[in-house]
C-alpha cells in the first residue's frame, strides 16, 4: 500500500490538474482493489465511488463536474477513513490524501 500512498501523493502535489484522466483512472483501479480487500466502515462505499470516478476519468471526454464534486465526495470518506486507522502512520497518510482533496480534516 506504501507505493499506492506516494503515487497519489505525487500526483496531488505536482498538481492533481496536471494528471492525465488516465492516469487518474489507474490511480483510482489501484485503490479499488486495496479497498475491496479492506475491512473498515466505509471502505466499500469509497470503492464504490472510486469505480465511477475510474468510469468517469475512461469516458473520452471527462466531465469536469462531476469529476470534482466525486473527488470532493471521496475526499470526505477519505477523511473519515483516516479516523477510524488504528495504524497512526497510516492514519496520518489518509489524512494528508483526504487534505490534498480538499476535505477538512481534524486539527
Amino acid at each position: 500500500m506504501p507505493q499506492r500512498f506516494t503515487a497519489t501523493e505525487n500526483a496531488f502535489e505536482k498538481g492533481i490538474e496536471k494528471t492525465s484522466p488516465k492516469q487518474g483512472a489507474k490511480l483510482a483501479g489501484e485503490w479499488i482493489e486495496e479497498l475491496r480487500k479492506a475491512d473498515f466502515p466505509g471502505a466499500k462505499g469509497l470503492a464504490g465511488d472510486l469505480e465511477r470516478l475510474e468510469k468517469l476519468l475512461n469516458e473520452e471526454e471527462p466531465d469536469g463536474q462531476k469529476v470534482g464534486t466525486l473527488m470532493e465526495k471521496i475526499g470526505e470518506a477519505t477523511a473519515k477513513a483516516a479516523e477510524r486507522a488504528e495504524n497512526e502512520k497510516v492514519a496520518e497518510k489518509v489524512r494528508s490524501l483526504a487534505k490534498a482533496m480538499g476535505a477538512k480534516t481534524p486539527a
